[in-house]
C-alpha cells in the first residue's frame, strides 16, 4: 500500500515542478515570477542585456536582471502592478550606446499572476508610448542653416552613405532624406558619410557638424551622438548647411 502511495506522489509532483525548473522560454506564466527572452536584430540571442522591472504604481520601485548566455531571464516579482522594459549596451566607433529594447508584449501584469515578456533589439520603428516611453529606436536628423546666411533649412535633401557595417554589426543601405520628413526621426544606427543638396536649384551644399569646430565641407563622415549630455535611448546627428 505504501508502495503505490508512494508512486502516485511521485507522479503527481513530476506534473508539478517546482517554479525555479521552469524555462523561461515557457509560454506559461508562473505566479509570483517574470520571464522571458531577449534576442538580437537576427533573432539571435542577446546575452547580458539589462532587464527592469518596473512598479506600475510607485516611482523608483524596481528590480533589475540581466540576461544570460541564451537570452534568458528570469525574475521574482512581488504582489503588485508590474511592467518590463530593457537596454543593451554597445560599443560603436570609440562611442557608448545605450538603447532601448522593444517589448513585445506591452502593459502592466499583476505580480501575483507572472508574466511572459519578451523583448528584442530594434534598428527603427516608433517605441511605445506608455510609461514614459516614446520616440524612436533610430537616431534623429537635426538640420541647422548657417547663422546669418541660409534659412530654408525645409528644402535640403540628404544622402547618407554607410561606413562599414551598422551599429548591429549588419549592413546598411545608402538613404536619401529630406528635412522633416518622418524618417529623418528613424535613422538606423551607424556611421555615415552625409551630403546635401537645395532641392530649388539641384545645388550642392556645405555642411559640417554643429558645434563640433569644424570647417564646412562637401561632406561629412559622422556617428550619432546622445540628444543632450548623459541621455540614453535617444541619439541625433545635429548639422549646419549652406550654399556653397
Amino acid at each position: 500500500m505504501k508502495t503505490l502511495l508512494y508512486a502516485a506522489l511521485a507522479l503527481l509532483s513530476s506534473c508539478i515542478p517546482p517554479h525555479a525548473h521552469v524555462h523561461p522560454d515557457s509560454d506559461s506564466p508562473q505566479k509570483g515570477i517574470v520571464s522571458g527572452r531577449v534576442v538580437d536584430t537576427n533573432g539571435k540571442p542577446l546575452a547580458n542585456a539589462d532587464i527592469v522591472v518596473n512598479n506600475a504604481q510607485f516611482y523608483n520601485n524596481n528590480i533589475l536582471g540581466k540576461t544570460d548566455a541564451n537570452g534568458h531571464y528570469s525574475l521574482s516579482v512581488n504582489a503588485g502592478s508590474w511592467y518590463v522594459r530593457g537596454t543593451v549596451t554597445v560599443r560603436f566607433d570609440n562611442k557608448t550606446y545605450v538603447l532601448d529594447l522593444f517589448p513585445e508584449t506591452t502593459g502592466a501584469f499583476a505580480g501575483t499572476e507572472g508574466a511572459i515578456r519578451n523583448l528584442h533589439w530594434k534598428l527603427t520603428g516608433e517605441k511605445p508610448k506608455e510609461f514614459g516611453m516614446s520616440g524612436h529606436y533610430g537616431g534623429s536628423l537635426e538640420v541647422y542653416g548657417a547663422i546669418g546666411v541660409f534659412f530654408d533649412t525645409d528644402n535640403v535633401e540628404f544622402t547618407f552613405k554607410p561606413v562599414g557595417m551598422l551599429i548591429d554589426g549588419n549592413a546598411g543601405k545608402t538613404l536619401t532624406i529630406k528635412t522633416g520628413d518622418e524618417n529623418a526621426q528613424d535613422i538606423p544606427l551607424g556611421k555615415y558619410t552625409v551630403t546635401a543638396r537645395y532641392l530649388p536649384t539641384n545645388q550642392s551644399m556645405l555642411l559640417r557638424q554643429r558645434n563640433a569646430n569644424q570647417s564646412y565641407k562637401n561632406s561629412v563622415t559622422a556617428s550619432f551622438d546622445p540628444t543632450y549630455l548623459g541621455a540614453t535611448g535617444s541619439y541625433q546627428l545635429s548639422l549646419e548647411v549652406r550654399l556653397p
